[in-house]
């Protein structure tokens, strides 16, 4: 009994059942889709239906390769504009400073770590304001820098900011700890703190560059 019990919650059966919640949501916005008003929140919902199943799709296939960190930007920063669709949240700019040729190990996880560091510089900036992603190529290691123009990091929970639970703001306090736990994952290192200029907080991730194959580059 026990056996088939676990054997219901691998990760096939997961994924089965997510695309059974998928599959419900393409049909309630195809419905929407027929009526104007709701046109583009019905493109919006099938949007990141697609993004839900390229996420599970890849970490059922443990898909690695040499993924262009541009592209998996591009995503991430597509995902966190269609949270704010409608105007009901801040007017937030992405202004991003990209050395060309990056490429990362896994898509889908990095798309994870820039997902949650803009979601938490949206909610560090809940009036609004920019946020600036810098990448370089240095000394055989790959430096992405993401900064925003909150309040910056309350001094009490720097040095904990990414263990479990630990929030600024009354979240669930695992979004940072899953960034960190992808950084470790590629053989990388991530800080936090605040901007020099006070103007906000930054998140330095180094990581060991990789060198992008022609075999396994991915677009």
């Amino acid at each position: 009994m026990g056996n088939q019990h676990d054997a219901d919650l691998t990760l096939p059966c997961l994924v089965h059942d997510l695309n059974n919640v998928f599959q419900t949501l393409v049909e309630a916005a195809d419905l929407l889709a027929f009526d104007p008003r709701w046109a583009s929140l019905a493109a919006l919902m099938l949007r990141t239906v697609e993004r839900g199943k390229n996420l599970t799709a890849s970490i059922q296939n443990a898909e690695e390769g040499a993924f262009p960190l541009k592209g998996i930007l591009a995503n991430a920063i597509s995902f966190v504009e269609d949270s704010l669709v409608g105007g009901r949240g801040p007017q937030i700019l992405f202004v991003q400073d990209v050395e060309p040729g990056i490429v990362l190990r896994r898509g889908w996880a990095w798309e994870r770590v820039l997902v949650n560091l803009f979601s938490n510089a949206v909610r560090a900036m809940p009036a609004g304001g920019t946020i600036q992603v810098r990448a370089r190529q240095r000394d055989g290691d790959t430096e992405i820098v993401v900064r925003d123009e909150g309040a910056g990091i309350p001094a009490e929970i720097l040095a904990d900011v990414f263990k479990p639970h630990v929030s600024m703001r009354g979240g669930s306090g695992l979004g940072l700890h899953i960034v960190e736990t992808i950084v470790r994952q590629d053989g990388g290192r991530v800080l936090a703190a605040n901007r020099a200029d006070g103007l906000g907080a930054e998140f330095t991730i180094v990581i060991p560059a990789r060198v992008p194959s022609a075999l396994t580059a991915k677009v």
